[in-house]
């Protein structure tokens, strides 16, 4: 039999908030290790600080009157400083055992052991955690774990990614706080409240700016059943009124997806959702995209990065700018809005390629145009270019979030770090009004239904500096 333990999950905050109060999406990858640990009798507690926040003082008092026997905390590169001082906070009044997972401590574990930190997960947590938090102290015989024993760092074997991803429970989505409380992508105008939902994990192709580590390049799958039950699940119980994919690439295999929107049509399972992480240019082809509309996607995103074809093959990207150009006309015929991301100032642009960049973006006439200053995540063949080959210029990593105009680096010889931001700054001006997306957004209802938010997102960033001073 084994011991039930009481375990606190904490999805930490970042140190500002990104677009208002309220959190974006669910953490989902925190609601699959509460559900595992749930399956096998233990108590679970889960705090989203992005909707309930705390003081450090405040968790502390919380940690002393739960008195959880582990303290799980969930922290990608922003907000992986909150999570160190709150598990330090934890230490300092109980005698839990902490541990961090999530992309960034996968990518620099060693770093990651930082006073208050008992133990790092590496890599897919749900096992992992499921032994850990039994293996009263063992901690050698746990797979994908680094932890300190002495001055020793000790670093276990790698865990082997799971193959079927079916045999996980839904994520414990009651132990979260209000649904409606999570906002989605309210620049976009998202129906509330929004749903997120995984349906794959791991990602086959090669980008260089990408950390892939956490989920693997093997692409895996749920089953389209399984899927289409989780959707049902959170429509009825749950009561969203859309649904987001998070998947890296959800149109890898088109037949499933295929799969997926006629069980979706089948059970009349009618409401909007979109694919909001992007999908592959080269599988969004006119036959997936009608079949996507007709069971309720209503906008998806494509990862576009760059408008110069040398530099698209430098980064492993492997499409052309004729494809991405026919996706999004595919899309547009299908009646699917499009989100074109593109990214600006890495080690492989200058100013010539930025500036083909944000011309390529005005004439493949994407709806949304998403522009990033390229960022280096730890982990990445960009981070190491970065190490190796430039100066980097921010190491803090609160700092490191694509939302915010900052350059993390600069290159020697290629440009520099006022002449990303000019070109950050006028890219989307020069895309938002244009006089072709000026004319289709007066034209869509979409725009005065959703006026608020339509006014954010212009002030957010193609107004930044609004009301402009007057000195």
């Amino acid at each position: 039999m084994v011991l039930q333990m009481k375990i606190l999950l904490v999805n930490p905050p970042t140190e500002r908030q990104l677009f208002g109060t309220g959190g974006l999406f669910l953490p989902i990858g925190l609601g699959y290790i509460a559900a595992v640990l749930q399956r096998e009798g233990h108590e679970v507690y889960v705090d989203d600080l992005t909707i309930n926040p705390l003081s450090v003082e405040q968790f502390g008092d919380r940690v002393k009157q739960l008195a959880p026997d582990v303290i799980g905390f969930t922290a990608v590169t922003p907000t992986v400083k909150m999570a160190f001082g709150y598990a330090q906070k934890a230490k300092e009044v109980g005698c839990a055992m902490t541990v961090i997972g999530g992309p960034h401590v996968t990518a620099l574990p060693e770093e990651s052991l930082v006073p208050g930190v008992d133990v790092i997960v590496r890599g897919e947590g749900e096992v992992t955690m499921k032994e850990l938090v039994v293996s009263g102290g063992s901690l050698d015989s746990v797979k994908g774990i680094s932890f300190r024993r002495c001055d020793e760092v000790v670093h276990t074997p790698d865990r082997e990614f799971l193959t079927d991803l079916d045999s996980l429970p839904y994520p414990s989505r009651e132990l979260f706080p209000d649904m409606r409380l999570y906002k989605g992508q309210p620049v976009l105008g998202n129906r509330t409240p929004v749903g997120n939902i995984s349906t794959s994990r791991g990602c086959p192709y090669g980008c260089r700016f990408c950390f892939k580590a956490l989920f693997g390049t093997r692409f895996r799958t749920r089953s389209a059943e399984s899927i289409v039950d989780e959707w049902e699940l959170l429509v009825k119980r749950f009561g969203v009124k859309e649904i987001t994919i998070s998947d890296d690439a959800f149109t890898t295999d088109a037949k499933r997806v295929h799969q997926v929107c006629d069980l979706l049509i089948k059970r009349g399972l009618d409401i909007p959702w979109t694919c909001s992480n992007g999908i592959r240019v080269d599988t969004a082809t006119p036959e997936l995209l009608k079949h996507m509309r007709a069971a309720g996607c209503y906008r998806v995103a494509f990862g576009v990065e760059n408008g110069d074809q040398e530099v698209l093959q430098t980064i492993g990207k492997k499409i052309t700018l004729e494809q991405v150009e026919q996706a999004i006309l595919n899309a547009r015929k299908a009646g699917i809005k499009t989100t074109g991301f593109f990214m600006l100032g890495g080690p492989w642009d200058t100013l010539e390629t930025m500036e083909k960049t944000v011309k390529f973006a005005i004439k493949a006439n994407p709806d949304y145009a998403q522009f990033s200053i390229a960022t280096p995540y730890p982990g990445s063949e960009l981070y190491s270019i970065v190490r190796n080959e430039g100066r980097l210029l921010i190491s803090d990593w609160a700092c490191y979030d694509i939302y915010e105009p900052q350059v993390f680096f600069e290159m020697p010889g290629r440009f520099t770090r006022e002449e990303v931001l000019a070109v950050h700054a006028k890219a989307y001006r020069r895309f938002y009004l244009h006089p072709r997306t000026v004319a289709r957004k007066m034209s869509t209802i979409d725009t005065y239904r959703y006026l608020p938010r339509t006014v954010m997102g212009l002030k957010k960033f193609v107004f930044p500096n609004w009301p402009f001073s007057s000195e």
